[in-house]
């Protein structure tokens, strides 16, 4: 069992490395998937391995130092070896270009790429590579400010923009080091983020800003414990967090319902008041037509869904994306209203997020970032498989590198989400069983 502790690490890092190198000229999208999933099978025996047999910090010393070592060398590795490549995602030359667009004074949620065509900032190694140049940004200001600051290290390159990524994936090493202590988590958990061959893959190959919100995330988690006396950093963080990225919006309604009454007021008038002085100066510029690129994301963007796929060929694409709607606003309530959700906010934020994961029309392999630290309380092992399997969904790559069409394969999909479904109900009957016992 030590043996397999020691090489399965080495093996993770062999396998990133094989992923890098050698950089083709045309992506080899099926190496991709055998070997993510090849990683990920050995990850899954690593976390088994860890469990059973108590995996402990201090009586485990040197071998936790060494998954650190390891761990940040893999990290390190991929980011720095990876360079320019990024042949699974586009989004970060959008990025870079947004960046550029604030360094030289332009507001992104006024000027699409498309309105800067035939000018000096249309360059020839980003400009010709972003996504939808027709739309301008959805992204937050703090994304905005944070795109400027990898422009202002890299330039026209993506390499600021892994610097940065980099730079906060090593935050959100320490602060979940930090929240499972924090929470009192079983030691092991944390091999669970620290070898997650989706966090690897998507923020520092991939280069996904989502690892810039998960800090912010993990501080306002770890900080909750102690709400009243850090209410002022735990409402700035949230306000950072959803500056990021909206998906912390998701659980503010549990934090706000938890705290008590002088911190709710504490809480609004930090997080409004943080959150306009940032969108202020994209105000003064563009009115509050901020949103628009947002709203045509939720009403169009399909991708590896789950329950608005199955829907479509029932109901028009349309009342399908309604009813998926509908379902995660609804349920809201009882995870408000019922008293066994009542004051546990790590569990209302586990379940909404669940209830997202299930109804989206689109879920981006990158979006269940948002889950791992709800993902890793409670030890979720539907999750931690989701996290893998989604990986799969990158075969439509393979048709699109070949010919320029998307080929989607809906039997990998409905594999992927038969499994997920299989182990969510299994943990939730298991869950139901074990507070039956409880209250006998």
């Amino acid at each position: 069992m030590k043996l397999f502790l020691i090489t399965a690490p080495l093996s993770f890092l062999a396998l990133f490395l094989y992923l890098v190198f050698p950089k083709n000229e045309t992506p080899d999208i099926v190496k991709f998937l055998i070997i993510s999933q090849v990683i990920f099978l050995i990850y899954l025996l690593f976390l088994y391995l860890l469990k059973r047999h108590s995996f402990s910090f201090k009586t485990h010393k040197k071998l936790f130092i060494y998954f650190i070592v390891i761990g940040l060398l893999i990290r390190f590795s991929v980011s720095f070896f990876s360079g320019e490549v990024s042949y699974l995602s586009d989004d970060v030359y959008r990025y870079i270009w947004e960046g550029k667009l604030i360094v030289n004074n332009y507001n992104p949620f006024v000027i699409a790429p498309t309105d800067m065509y035939n000018t000096p900032l249309a360059d020839s190694t980003i400009y010709p590579l972003i996504n939808h140049p027709w739309n301008v940004t959805i992204y937050p200001p703090v994304s905005q400010y944070l795109f400027a600051a990898s422009y202002l290290i890299g330039g026209d390159s993506i390499l600021g923009f892994k610097l940065l990524a980099l730079l906060f994936e090593l935050m959100s090493l320490f602060l979940m080091y930090q929240f499972i202590k924090k929470y009192q988590l079983p030691d092991w958990s944390y091999c669970i983020y620290l070898f997650s061959p989706m966090i690897i893959i998507e923020f520092l190959f991939s280069n996904h800003l989502d690892i810039f919100g998960l800090p912010f995330l993990l501080g306002s988690l770890i900080l909750l414990k102690d709400y009243r006396k850090h209410i002022i950093a735990l409402s700035l963080l949230l306000a950072l967090g959803v500056l990021v990225k909206f998906y912390i919006l998701f659980f503010i309604p549990f934090i706000f319902f938890y705290i008590g009454k002088t911190e709710k007021l504490k809480l609004i008038a930090v997080f409004s008041t943080t959150i306009l002085i940032f969108y202020l100066p994209f105000i003064l510029s563009s009115g509050f037509d901020l949103f628009g690129s947002l709203f045509v994301y939720l009403d169009s963007w399909q991708y590896n869904g789950s329950l608005y796929l199955l829907l479509q060929y029932i109901f028009s694409p349309e009342t399908a994306r309604y009813i998926c709607f509908a379902i995660f606003f609804i349920a809201f309530l009882p995870l408000l209203l019922l008293p066994r959700f009542k004051n546990n906010p790590i569990l209302q934020c586990f379940i909404i997020f669940t209830v997202y994961v299930i109804v989206t029309p689109a879920i981006f392999n990158w979006y269940l970032l948002w889950i791992f630290p709800f993902m890793i309380y409670y030890r979720s092992i539907a999750f931690i498989v989701l996290t893998g399997t989604s990986m799969l969904s990158y075969h439509v790559l393979v048709g699109y590198y070949e010919n320029g069409i998307w080929s989607q394969m809906p039997l990998l999909s409905l594999t992927s989400y038969i499994l997920f479904f299989s182990l969510l109900l299994y943990e939730i009957y298991k869950h139901t069983m074990n507070l039956k016992v409880n209250k006998n």
